[in-house]
């Protein structure tokens, strides 16, 4: 349980750091063509590892296109979301709503992947959706018709995220990690090609040092290896137990968003955080005591 924990949050962080990432490229870089090359990029060089470890390389159709539909919602229907929405409203902001996912993962886990959901998980999420509510609707408050889109974009992201995580829960395990992220990451990167403003993969790459640094750190840490992890963790806990640690990512975007975008939180925002932190502890206690009493969603 303990490496599940310690795996899930560092993941979360990993993805947290993202956003500000978005924001700190736009000078250097279309938004589209920066979306592109971070998700081409981790692809690739997760291929490149599975070439030189020589993981078995996943040979039937089927693999291949469960692989494209992780790709397509994972990758080009969720970088889309969030690549625009960093664009108009606030990294803090972003991060928070982003994680709306839970929910929609966790209904979808039930229906499709027949999870049963214990009263305590289901309790945690849905006290931690109320959290990222709070804290998200409070942040949008004081803001214009841009972060109505914004919100949109969001919220678009998030049901492609949720959508590929039901997906690679029924993948995990059966096709190899490296090709599976690294193929998933290199497809989705395609349709994001087709609406970049280039059409060249050249004309993204700046001589500017720092999008160099920031691309790569993007395409590696911010994308590669959470990515790599979360598909390891799929095959050790339940998807609804997984998601839970999803709340954490506002509060490291809040955190994140505080220190670099001098980003305040409201009163409000901080009962939202206390609510998220409630949740997963709730989320994670020990179930044996309610295992006859679950609640199948």
């Amino acid at each position: 349980m303990m490496i599940v924990v310690l795996g899930a949050s560092t993941v979360m962080l990993l993805w947290a750091v993202c956003y500000p990432l978005i924001v700190l490229s736009m000078p250097y870089a279309p938004l589209m063509q920066t979306a592109f090359l971070r998700a081409l990029i981790g692809g690739l060089f997760l291929l490149l590892c599975a070439v030189v470890l020589r993981r078995p390389f996943p040979k039937s159709l089927r693999a291949w296109a469960s692989i494209a539909a992780i790709g397509f919602t994972a990758t080009s229907i969720g970088f889309w979301g969030m690549f625009y929405a960093g664009s108009l409203i606030s990294p803090g902001l972003a991060t928070v709503l982003t994680n709306t996912q839970p929910l929609i993962a966790s209904v979808l886990a039930g229906v499709i992947l027949k999870e049963v959901i214990h009263r305590n998980v289901l309790a945690g999420i849905l006290l931690g959706f109320a959290g990222v509510a709070i804290i998200g609707f409070n942040g949008a408050l004081g803001n214009n018709t841009q972060a109505i889109f914004g919100i949109a974009f969001v919220i678009s992201a998030a049901c492609g995220i949720a959508i590929s995580n039901i997906l690679l829960k029924k993948l995990a395990a059966q096709i190899d990690i490296f090709y599976a992220m690294g193929g998933q990451l290199a497809i989705g990167a395609l349709p994001l090609w087709a609406i970049a403003p280039s059409p060249t993969v050249a004309a993204g790459l700046y001589p500017d040092t720092n999008y160099v640094a920031i691309l790569m750190a993007l395409a590696i840490p911010g994308t590669a290896l959470p990515f790599l992890l979360w598909y390891w963790l799929m095959a050790k806990a339940p998807l609804n137990q997984l998601n839970i640690f999803s709340f954490l990512t506002p509060i490291f975007g809040l955190v994140l968003g505080g220190v670099y975008f001098a980003e305040s939180l409201s009163h409000w925002q901080w009962v939202g955080v206390m609510i998220v932190i409630v949740a997963i502890v709730i989320s994670i206690l020990p179930k044996k005591r309610v295992k006859e009493r679950s609640c199948p969603v």
